[in-house]
């Protein structure tokens, strides 16, 4: 065929001319590069690389990534979450900024073969959220969620949705203008507050984890709640559609299954057939699932053949609830469900899968989604404020009957509007309800332009609002004095001991023997293994002594339970252990930890150091910048006194108990400068002194100048005191010397003097101290979380192979 350069019309890869169309056969995906050579002899009807589907596809990946990002750089320092800058994006791509008929409207809206392979990855984009949602989602949640989790989550659904209904019928059915013919219709209003009382799981999962707050006990509370919700309306929504279907069928009784299993897409056909997968995704592909955790070695990673099995299986569920009248995503979903979550299988798909469905392909779902959104469209819509009437009262109705079951169930004013506006948030599932209702035909185009404004205005509002209702380190504040120095004497010492490594174990049960644990002075220890959320969305607290049943999880924490009960066994009397297992995030593990300790009322927080050592402590071996952030944050929050262990095990004496073996003592140092922290300090130091095998000395810095004045005259009477107190008490034997010294320059030279002389060094860590020994130094100091003194024995430069406890007094709120 020959193309006349005048009456040819060059549409993509496809040529027209009058009534005849030639297309490229096969079509070609793939271009041949930026700069292909000629493939035909007449330069106009050569194809650019971009009318191509992937090179295509690419490039609206990269504008759509480029953009979102842009705009979040902004939001998120306004308190805004990632979901709103998809949205924003989605709103800047859609009819309402890219007119129709224009070169920018037809490369995002593609009308020619491009749109099936758009369509199709915005669809498995879809697909697989929800598939990543549901092996994040804990199912055994529905099993363990108290009541009130249970009404929360009933209550803001299915009651809102009843609520709702009743007043539709009442007010809203002649919502908009009766004169009109865009009165709102009766299917059109019910799917708009059916949508908008729901509370899906992924959306409130993704919020929580977005504003840090998974952790928190209102964001428990809220996950499970979420979770009750999205169980009771999936199974709600699965039954009306069901009911639907067969009214639409208008099957008779009498010819239901005869009818059913000739034609074979019947109704009852099509959920005996959704039915049947259930039962098969929990009898035969979850049992399949632990096979494949069976057949992978401990430590070794899921072999990529069993990923790519999951993939495919993953994706016939999606067609298979097409058939059977469901959304896409519930099969995926249920599959999803069907994963153990966790290591090693539910991580390994995690982790494979999270950062390009999460960072790529959602925004481009949430983008094309947006296309049709047309802002100018609703200047002259006379159902306009109909739909506006809907919506808010819905939002009402759904916050209402939030509110009401949480201040029933005791909970403070300001956590039940959180609670409520968590619920009521609006995000990626929505928006997808919306844009299948549109597809259907359900809602106008100017409905689900409102409906993705408001999604979109909910998700730029309500994360700054919570910020500032919600502050989960208020729960910790301390009014209460928990520290060591105002305990009585001879009660009870209750510490708790985190442990992130299997290292820690044995130097933090040396140093809790170092303290000296005895029946007339008990310690009650509450050990805490923390592990790195992965592979599950909401957060797991387990209870070793409660627990009954053995899970994933805990395999992972078997040593530490193994080595405290020894320990445990071995002072029998004088300690008390209970060991705990703490799955989270590494940005809110602070809340555990603190957590723990509020309901423990404990007196002391010890904490690794994020850097461990060799045996003989001349190399390092681990440095986790994850783990020193952890022990910040806890610096900052905790409702009592705090002690960092920096763990190094000395030649001859690598514990207390080796001083046995070579008729030694282990020498403990105590540097006091002066302070709140080092009265903690010294305190702990001389209760450590008890133990017979300990020798304690208590090493005070003076200055040689008489004129300067290091510390307030009311905190050198307070420090004046508590030495007095101490050297007085003739139940310890304690060591105590003086150094003195000109100024902060000589510091450095005494800690030096002193590394070699001794097995540990305890300090406090001087937290806004200004002193004349350490005037100048904090600028030099490498781990601030050590303080001054702390930093420089841990340092390098000293060469010291002597462990060091920092420690810092509780910080009173009053």
């Amino acid at each position: 065929m020959e193309f006349g350069d005048d009456k040819m019309l060059y549409l993509r890869d496809t040529w027209k001319e009058s009534n005849m169309i030639c297309d490229v056969t096969p079509l070609n995906p793939s271009s041949n590069g930026v700069w292909p050579s000629p493939n035909f002899t007449d330069p106009n009807i050569n194809v650019h690389f971009w009318d191509h589907a992937f090179p295509h596809l690419q490039l609206i990946f990269l504008v759509i990534s480029f953009l979102w990002q842009f705009l979040h750089f902004f939001l998120r320092r306004l308190g805004m979450i990632r979901f709103t800058s998809h949205m924003l994006t989605g709103v800047l791509l859609s009819k309402s900024f890219i007119n129709e008929n224009t070169a920018a409207r037809r490369f995002f809206a593609s009308e020619d073969y491009k749109e099936i392979v758009f369509s199709l990855v915005s669809a498995c984009s879809y697909m697989m959220f929800w598939f990543l949602m549901g092996v994040k989602m804990d199912m055994g949640l529905i099993r363990t969620s108290g009541r009130k989790a249970i009404t929360i989550g009933l209550s803001s659904v299915l009651l809102s949705i009843l609520v709702c209904s009743v007043i539709f019928f009442g007010n809203l059915k002649d919502v908009g203008n009766k004169r009109s013919d865009n009165t709102l219709s009766s299917l059109e209003a019910v799917v708009v507050y059916s949508i908008q009382c729901l509370s899906s799981f992924p959306v409130v999962g993704n919020l929580l984890f977005e504003l840090r707050l998974q952790n928190s006990e209102l964001g428990r509370l809220a996950i499970s709640a979420a979770v009750i919700s999205d169980f009771s309306t999936s199974v709600l929504s699965s039954s009306l559609i069901f009911m639907k279907e067969l009214k639409d069928e208008q099957t008779r009784l009498g010819s239901m299954f005869i009818g059913d299993v000739i034609a074979g897409n019947r109704p009852l056909m099509r959920a005996a057939v959704a039915v049947l997968f259930v039962c098969v995704a929990i009898y035969v592909f979850r049992p399949l699932m632990f096979y494949i955790i069976r057949k992978t070695p401990s430590g070794r990673p899921v072999r990529p053949i069993y990923l790519a099995i999951i993939i495919v299986m993953v994706s016939g569920s999606a067609i298979l609830a097409n058939w059977c009248k469901q959304s896409i995503f519930m099969g995926p979903f249920i599959l999803g469900l069907a994963v153990p979550h966790g290591p090693p299988l539910g991580s390994a798909i995690v982790q494979k899968f999270e950062s390009a469905i999460f960072g790529t392909f959602l925004p481009f779902f949430v983008a094309s989604s947006s296309s049709e959104i047309d802002i100018w469209a609703l200047l002259d819509w006379n159902a306009l404020n109909g739909i506006i009437y809907i919506m808010v009262t819905s939002f009402v109705v759904k916050f209402i009957l939030t509110t009401l079951p949480a201040l029933f169930y005791g909970m403070p004013m300001e956590d039940c509007f959180a609670i409520s506006l968590i619920m009521s948030f609006k995000g990626i599932f929505e928006l997808g309800a919306y844009a299948l209702a549109f597809q259907r035909g359900s809602v106008r185009p100017e409905t689900f332009t409102v409906a993705c404004l408001y999604i979109t205005l909910n998700s730029a509002i309500v994360p700054p609002i919570l910020r500032y209702l919600y502050d989960p380190s208020r729960m910790y504040a301390g009014y209460e004095k928990r520290n060591v120095q105002h305990l009585k004497p001879n009660s009870e010492l209750r510490i708790l001991s985190c442990i992130y490594r299997t290292d820690d174990i044995n130097p933090m049960i040396n140093l809790l023997e170092a303290i000296c644990p005895s029946r007339e002075a008990p310690v009650a220890a509450y050990v805490l293994h923390l592990l790195e959320l992965v592979g599950q969305a909401n957060p797991i607290f387990i209870s070793h002594k409660l627990q009954t049943c053995k899970t994933e999880e805990t395999s992972f924490s078997n040593n530490v339970v193994l080595s405290f009960e020894k320990f445990h066994k071995d002072l029998f009397g004088s300690v008390f252990v209970s060991t705990f297992t703490a799955v989270s995030m590494p940005d809110t593990m602070h809340g555990d930890v603190c957590m723990l300790a509020l309901n423990n009322t404990t007196s002391l927080i010890l904490l690794p150091f994020h850097q461990t050592w060799s045996a003989d402590g001349s190399a390092l071996i681990s440095d986790s910048n994850m783990i020193r952030n952890l022990n910040k944050s806890v610096l900052q929050v905790a409702p009592c006194s705090v002690g960092i262990f920096v763990y190094r095990s000395s030649h001859g004496r690598r514990n207390i108990n080796d001083t046995v073996l070579n008729m030694s003592s282990y020498k403990v140092c105590m540097i006091f400068i002066g302070g709140k922290d080092d009265r903690e300090a010294v305190t702990l130091a001389t209760r450590m002194s008890r133990d017979p095998r300990i020798n304690l000395t208590v090493v005070r810095m003076t200055t040689v100048d008489d004129k300067v004045k290091e510390i307030s005259e009311w905190d050198k009477m307070l420090d004046d005191e508590h030495l007095r107190e101490m050297k007085s008490n003739a139940s310890v034997d304690v060591f105590y010397t003086e150094k003195a010294i000109l100024d902060a320059t000589e510091t450095p030279g005494v800690m030096k003097s002193l590394a070699s002389e001794f097995d540990m060094f305890v300090v406090g860590r001087g937290k806004g101290r200004k002193s004349v020994y350490t005037d100048g130094l904090e600028e030099w100091s490498e781990f601030k979380e050590l303080g001054v003194i702390g930093d420089l024995l841990a340092s390098h430069d000293i060469n010291s192979q002597a462990s060091v406890l920092v420690i810092q007094q509780q910080q009173l709120m009053i």
